[in-house]
């Protein structure tokens, strides 16, 4: 018979007394206000997936990036295309908190990308 390994142990030891008292990361939406927090969370994934599509677009109208061709700003159609605001629901019993971070997220990665695309065709102009 193999020795328990003390590390091995400690560490599910310390991951099982996290999880029971970090009670905090369970998110639970019932109650008063539950709907209302759904809805608005709807409302802010499809508000910043309108942000992420208009940088998109925007992007294509930047004279450098139109000459580098369509073809090479498909990542901001991907993120447009996969953007939590689109096609994730609210419902799922957290008040929409995983729509709403995955949406900020995205968001946010979309004019960095832009950025960086504007940066390859400007390297790859000279």
């Amino acid at each position: 018979m193999r020795p328990a390994n003390p590390i091995r142990s400690s560490y599910a030891l310390g991951i099982a007394a996290a999880t029971l008292a970090a009670h905090d990361f369970a998110f639970a939406c019932s109650g008063p206000g539950a709907e209302e927090a759904i809805l608005r969370a709807e409302r802010l994934g499809l508000i910043l997936w309108g942000v992420t599509l208009v940088v998109a677009v925007g992007s294509f109208f930047v004279p450098r990036l139109r000459a580098a061709g369509i073809r090479k700003q498909w990542p901001l159609l991907l993120l447009v295309v996969l953007h939590p605001g689109l096609w994730m629901s609210a419902r799922s019993g957290d008040c929409g908190r995983t729509l709403v971070e995955g949406s900020i997220l995205v968001a946010a990665l979309a004019p960095l990308l832009a950025g960086l695309l504007f940066w390859r065709a400007a390297r790859a102009a000279r």
